[in-house]
């Protein structure tokens, strides 16, 4: 079996205990694993990080992912990454998302996919504020978005 530094990513054997890499100690190796999956959100590569938003959301459906998944809005640059927590986000349908959602969407950097994944985030999760969001999509400087938008706000009116 091998060992990974939750810091830096690297391999190595199990009996290590402080990174040659970055130096962190892993002593705290033996936390349960959604905390290490929950600290594996940060991890510098972004294929772990998206596997580790998978697993929490898709596979385990873990409420104690929701607030380190609405962090990961606010300091994530990668689109890729967005768009799977944002994704997540949706799936957990937890309301507290709703505000950083339309904020994620509100930044003229945010990429197209990331945008398109608010409003179905926002669609899962329902309620005023998210339709609020879905409307305010309707003036995405995109035309996707706003026919998505658009589609969604519809499926909501035929669901009343």
């Amino acid at each position: 079996m091998r060992k990974f530094c939750l810091n830096c990513g690297l391999d190595m054997p199990p009996e290590t205990t402080v990174c040659p890499m970055c130096g962190v100690s892993l002593a705290g190796e033996d936390s349960d694993f959604v905390d290490r999956l929950i600290a594996a959100l940060r991890h510098p590569v972004p294929d772990r990080a998206g596997l580790a938003i998978n697993i929490l959301a898709d596979m385990l459906h873990e409420p104690r992912a929701i607030l380190p998944l609405i962090h990961l809005l606010s300091t994530s640059n990668d689109a890729e990454i967005l768009r799977q927590a944002v994704q997540a986000l949706g799936h957990f349908g937890d309301p507290r998302a709703v505000e950083p959602l339309l904020a994620l969407a509100s930044r003229l950097e945010t990429a197209l996919i990331v945008r398109r994944a608010v409003v179905d985030a926002l669609a899962c999760i329902g309620g005023d504020g998210a339709e609020s969001g879905l409307w305010a999509a309707l003036e995405d400087p995109s035309a996707s978005v706003r026919e998505l938008a658009q589609a969604k706000l519809a499926e909501l009116k035929r669901s009343l």
